[in-house]
């Protein structure tokens, strides 16, 4: 592993390949490096791919969690990661909770990127945890009890579910992801550390417009936390985006998208 060391933390990332053509590939929660895994076998010659772990997952640390992450500190992150590894332009790969500091990526720093690829982003239509960031105090301390105390949480989301409220895919999600003490403590810096950050989806579309790169966003047929409906409102106002649909849940895209990318024999969007 490679680190960044900054005043705000230390990011962790694996480099697979050498070459002067880079890739930043961010995974979703609850996820290290190593989930995105399936992508190193779209990389080509001449290709480096630079996969991380990011904070509070796997190997990365944050140093403080009364100093959230900001657009000022990413760009500093990227922009230090820019003259360590000595590169300028790069090609973003994010899924999830990555997809999400993929278009932050692109946000803050459009002239550097080459290419985007989206598998289900987070942050075009807000999640739940992610907007609770700026709410009233109080709401801080209820998620604090729910991560903490999860069980009477728990016992809502079933009922929910019983009433055909939420899906049974959600509930298993939510477990899955909440399901020990770690987990729960994970998810409350997460949402601490990142909630804050809201994209700035009007400046994005008018950056892709305006100056376009290959962008292609792959959706999950089955999935019920990012949905395609969900992801319209966005997909729908850039006309050069391509979009893929594959046949699987949230949790399958990584290795569907993958696959779909080495059947093509491509390492970037297709144009």
């Amino acid at each position: 592993m490679d680190f960044l060391d900054h005043r705000s933390g230390k990011w962790a990332y694996q480099k697979s390949g050498q070459g002067p053509e880079i890739f930043l590939i961010f995974h979703g929660f609850g996820q290290t490096h190593q989930d995105m895994g399936a992508f190193d076998q779209i990389r080509k010659p001449g290709q480096t791919f630079l996969i991380f772990d990011m904070f509070y997952h796997g190997r990365s640390q944050w140093t403080d969690v009364g100093s959230p992450l900001d657009r000022l500190k990413w760009r500093e992150f990227i922009r230090e990661l820019q003259l360590k590894e000595s590169f300028q332009e790069f090609h973003l790969i994010g899924y999830s909770m990555g997809g999400k500091f993929a278009l932050l990526t692109y946000e803050l720093l459009p002239k550097s990127v080459k290419s985007l690829t989206l598998l289900a982003p987070d942050g075009i239509k807000t999640g739940l945890w992610y907007s609770m960031s700026s709410y009233p105090n109080y709401f801080h301390v209820l998620f604090k009890r729910v991560v903490f105390r999860p069980n009477r949480f728990f016992g809502m989301v079933e009922g929910l579910n019983a009433v055909g409220l939420v899906e049974k895919s959600l509930v298993k999600f939510v477990k899955t992801q909440m399901e020990t003490r770690s987990k729960r403590a994970q998810a409350y810096f997460v949402w601490k550390v990142f909630g804050g950050i809201q994209l700035q989806l009007g400046k994005i579309i008018r950056q892709s417009r305006s100056k376009p790169i290959p962008m292609t966003l792959f959706i999950g047929e089955f999935d019920k936390m990012v949905t395609a409906e969900n992801l319209e409102r966005f997909s729908s106002k850039i006309p050069h985006l391509r979009k893929i649909i594959l046949p699987v849940g949230h949790g399958g895209l990584i290795e569907a998208a993958a696959n779909f990318l080495a059947s093509k024999k491509i390492s970037q969007p297709i144009p």
